[in-house]
C-alpha cells in the first residue's frame, strides 16, 4: 500500500485474489505468486540494459518521443495520442512529416483525458473527466476512474463537447458505422477498499450511436451490452474493439478464474461469451485486424493477474488460441511495448514505448511495426 493508503500497482492482484479466495472461488494468490509456470515463461525478461530505442529493427520506427495510446485517422495518415497519462491532451502527428499538434491544450473546459479514439467521419471521441479531484504526484491516477465521454469535433477549432455519459478506462469506436462502446464501472483499482469494489461493484459495457456533426453530435440508441453477471460474479470488464463486422465486443475480463486478464468477444445478438485467450498467463485486448481474423494483445508470460513487462503478440480469434510474438522490448530491463492499433490497411500497426514502475497507462513514445517488412523472431 502506498503512503497515501492507496494500493499500489504491484498490489492489486494479491487484493483482487483475496477478494475471490473470501467468495470460495479457490483463488489465492500474493505478488509474484501468480506466475505462470513453464512453458510459460519469459527467460529474457530484463537481460539486456539501455532502451529499446536504441536497439530498434528495421521493420520499427519511432514516430514521435512522447505520448501514450495511439489510434489511427480513418485514412490512416494520422495517430492521435495523449501527451501524458490520465489527465492528458489530445495530439496528432502526422506520419509521413512528423509534424505534431496539440488539439486541446488551448480549451479550459476539460480536465484532461484518458482515451482517444477516431470516429469514420474525423471526430474524436474521448474519455475524461470534467470534475473530480485531478493527478497529483503523490495521487498521479487520480481521475482515472471518473470520466465521461467527449466528442472533438473534425474541424479541431472548438472544445469538446461531453456526450453525458460515464466512462470507465476503454472504449471502442466502430471503424465502419457510428457505433461506440464504452465501459461502465464503479470500482477504482487504487482504492483502499478495493476488496469490497471488485466483489459487489458494477461492472457493464454499454453501446450507442454518435449522431450529428459539428458543432453539436448526440448519443442515441444507448443501451447496455452486457454486464459482469454474464461473464462471473467477480468479473471486471472493459470493452477494447468492435469486431469488424459489428457481430461481436471484444473485451477484457481483468479477473477470470483460475487465471486473470483474459481476452473475450460478447455475442451481440445472443450474448454469448467465448474466451478467445485459454491460457494462465496475464492477456489483454487490444486492436482487431480488418479482417476480423485476429487481434493484438499485451501478453506477459510471467505472470497472471498484473502484467509487469508484457509485450505484444497477435491472437487468432478463430477459437484456437494461435499466438504470435511480434515484439520483444522486455530483454531491456525496465521496458515493455504495450497498447497496439491496428492500421487501417491491417499493414502495421502503431503501439507505445512503456517503463516499468509508472503511472499507469505512461508511453514514452510511438512507434510503427511494419508487417510487410517484418521478417519474425525479433
Amino acid at each position: 500500500m502506498n503512503s497515501d493508503g492507496s494500493v499500489s500497482r504491484g498490489a492489486r492482484a494479491a487484493v483482487v485474489a483475496v477478494s475471490v479466495a473470501a467468495m470460495a472461488i479457490a483463488l489465492v494468490a500474493a505478488p509474484g505468486a501468480a506466475a505462470c509456470v513453464p512453458p510459460f515463461s519469459d527467460p529474457e525478461v530484463g537481460t539486456l540494459e539501455g532502451s529499446p530505442l536504441d536497439d530498434l529493427p528495421s521493420h520499427i520506427s519511432l514516430v514521435v518521443p512522447f505520448g501514450q495510446r495511439p489510434d489511427w485517422s480513418p485514412n490512416g495518415k494520422t495517430l492521435a495520442f495523449l501527451d501524458r497519462a490520465n489527465d492528458g491532451n489530445v495530439w496528432t502527428v502526422d506520419i509521413a512529416t512528423g509534424a505534431t499538434r496539440n488539439l486541446t491544450g488551448g480549451f479550459t473546459n476539460h480536465q484532461g483525458f484518458s482515451r482517444a479514439h477516431f470516429r469514420r467521419n474525423g471526430d474524436i471521441i474521448l474519455c475524461g473527466p470534467t470534475s473530480g479531484p485531478r493527478p497529483s504526484p503523490e495521487r498521479p491516477e487520480d481521475g482515472r476512474f471518473n470520466g465521461v465521454l467527449w466528442v472533438l469535433h473534425a474541424n479541431f477549432r472548438g472544445p469538446p463537447q461531453p456526450l453525458g455519459m460515464p466512462c470507465w478506462e476503454g472504449l471502442a469506436v466502430s471503424k465502419r458505422t457510428h457505433e461506440i462502446a464504452w465501459t461502465r464501472s464503479h470500482i477504482d483499482f487504487t482504492a483502499p477498499d478495493l476488496i469490497s469494489q471488485v466483489l459487489f461493484g458494477i461492472s457493464e459495457i454499454w453501446t450507442g450511436k454518435v449522431r450529428g456533426r459539428a458543432p453539436r453530435a448526440d448519443l442515441v440508441k444507448v443501451r447496455k451490452a452486457i454486464d459482469r453477471a454474464a461473464v462471473s460474479p467477480v468479473a471486471v470488464l472493459e470493452v477494447q474493439d468492435f469486431r469488424p463486422d459489428g457481430s461481436e465486443l471484444i473485451v477484457t475480463n481483468y479477473v477470470n478464474l483460475p487465471g486473470g486478464g483474459e481476452v473475450m468477444g460478447v455475442d451481440r445478438e445472443t450474448g454469448e461469451v467465448r474466451n478467445y485467450s485459454q491460457s494462465p498467463c496475464y492477456e489483454e485486448a487490444e486492436g482487431v485486424f480488418p479482417d476480423g481474423q485476429a487481434i493484438l494483445v499485451e501478453r506477459d508470460l510471467e505472470s497472471t493477474l498484473e502484467p509487469e513487462s508484457p509485450d505484444i503478440w497477435r491472437l487468432s480469434l478463430d477459437g484456437l488460441a494461435t499466438y504470435e510474438r511480434l515484439t520483444h522490448f522486455n530483454r531491456h530491463r525496465g521496458f515493455y511495448a504495450s497498447n497496439p492499433v491496428v492500421h487501417p490497411s491491417g499493414r502495421k500497426f502503431a503501439f507505445q514505448l512503456s517503463v516499468q514502475g509508472g503511472t499507469e497507462g505512461d508511453g514514452n513514445g510511438i512507434l510503427v511495426f511494419d508487417l510487410d517488412r517484418y521478417a519474425g523472431g525479433s
